[in-house]
């Protein structure tokens, strides 16, 4: 997407987000392409805050949803 960049370390792993507004604000995008961004990027930022995070049992939360 035009006015998007990623910011990438030694190992090329993307490590920031450069969102240029004036370049978004010039561009053809519609609203349904910055929407489409926007939850992916909503995706990125919930998988990289779980990162560690224990799981619980499927047996656990099925039981606990059951039982209300």
């Amino acid at each position: 997407m035009a006015g998007v960049n990623y910011v990438t370390n030694e190992k090329g792993v993307h490590t920031a987000l450069l969102i240029d507004l004036m370049q978004l604000r010039g561009t053809e995008n519609t609203q349904s392409d910055i929407n489409e961004f926007l939850e992916y990027l909503d995706d990125i930022i919930a998988v990289e805050l779980s990162k560690g995070d224990t799981g619980r049992p499927y047996d656990e939360v099925r039981k606990e949803i059951l039982n209300g």
